[in-house]
C-alpha cells in the first residue's frame, strides 16, 4: 500500500528558512537537499516505518537526509505521512518539535 505525502505548513517555513541559509554559500544546496528528501519520501511512501522513531517524541519518526533531520508521523487512518518539520541537527530540536 501507498501512503500519500503531506507536508505541513512549518515544513514550507524550514524550507524558506534552509533556503535562505544555504543560499549564502551555495546557489543549488537548498535544490539538492530537498531533491534528496523527496527522493527518500519516495521510498518511504511504500514503507512508512522504515526510519525509526525519535527517541524523546516517540510518536514522531525522524530520517536523516545530510545534516538535517525530518521528522513525521505515519496516519494509519487516512494512510497519510505527515511531514512535520526539517530541521539542522545542530538546532535545540525539543524546542522546535510540537508536543502532540
Amino acid at each position: 500500500m501507498s501512503y500519500k505525502v503531506k507536508y505541513l505548513e512549518t515544513v514550507r517555513s524550514d524550507r524558506a528558512d534552509i533556503k535562505t541559509y544555504l543560499d549564502q554559500y551555495s546557489s543549488v544546496a537548498a535544490r539538492k537537499l530537498f531533491a534528496k528528501i523527496k527522493q527518500k519520501m519516495l521510498l518511504v511512501k511504500g514503507n512508512p516505518y522504515m526510519y525509526r522513531t525519535y527517541e524523546r517524541r516517540p510518536q514522531f519518526r525522524v530520517m536523516v537526509v545530510d545534516d538535517y533531520l525530518v521528522f513525521y508521523k505515519v496516519n494509519e487512518e487516512h494512510n497519510i505521512i505527515e511531514v512535520h518539520r526539517v530541521l539542522h541537527g545542530m538546532l535545540d530540536i525539543e524546542q522546535q518539535l510540537p508536543t502532540s
